[in-house]
């Protein structure tokens, strides 16, 4: 049991992590654009992040839909 609670906790921290990465991504273009600098495609990279959390989203739930919830009583 206990590989398959580590295969699912590293799945499901991948997916957590991409999903953290894009959201500071999408909270410094909001919150401090600046920051950013010239960016002509600030939009298409927001549309892309926004994409990046949601398949994240998508997978985290396709995970805990098929596998439950492994905490580490499992």
């Amino acid at each position: 049991m206990k590989l398959k609670r580590d295969l699912y906790k590293a799945l499901y921290s991948n997916y957590e992590a991409k999903k953290s990465k894009a959201l500071f991504q999408l909270n410094l273009a909001f919150e401090k654009p600046v920051a950013i600098g010239e960016h002509p495609q600030l939009v298409d990279d927001c549309i892309k992040l926004v994409d990046e959390v949601a398949s994240a989203d998508e997978s985290i739930a396709t995970l805990t839909s098929y596998y439950g919830d492994m905490d580490d009583s499992a």
